[in-house]
């Protein structure tokens, strides 16, 4: 699924460079461009699972957390899981209702592998009647 916003952002290939468009007044990568990426990185994520779901379901981020801990000053990459037992729902519930819940878990950390921002994405998805 492509999402044309992530273009605006600077999403490529699962980074997010540090570039002028994408910062703050203190030079760092702006809150709302990590938001972005890592929302951008949950919902990618949860597609890989599910490659031949993607032409049949419409999913909807639902609610979300983030915790910013450390400044963004280099480019960043994502880490996403999902935990099994929720995976598990989520097919089940899926199968039997044609929507369900699961939740993307995800790290964003610079060059030197601290990490800038960690957040937690729970998805809506429902099957396209």
């Amino acid at each position: 699924m492509i999402v044309p916003f992530t273009d605006t952002v600077g999403i490529e290939n699962g980074v997010l460079e540090n570039d002028t468009k994408v910062q703050n007044h203190l030079g760092s990568i702006h809150a709302g461009a990590q938001f972005t990426f890592a929302e951008s990185a949950s919902g990618a994520y949860l597609s890989s699972l599910f490659p031949d779901m993607q032409d049949n379901i419409i999913p909807l981020l639902r609610e979300s957390t983030i915790k910013y801990k450390k400044q963004a000053l280099t480019k960043l990459s994502s880490e996403v899981s999902v935990e099994d037992e929720d995976l598990e729902k989520f097919i089940k519930r899926f199968e039997t209702k044609g929507r369900a819940s699961i939740t993307a878990y995800v790290v964003l950390k610079d060059e030197e592998g601290d990490v800038t921002c960690e957040g937690s994405f729970k998805w809506f998805v429902q099957r396209k009647d």
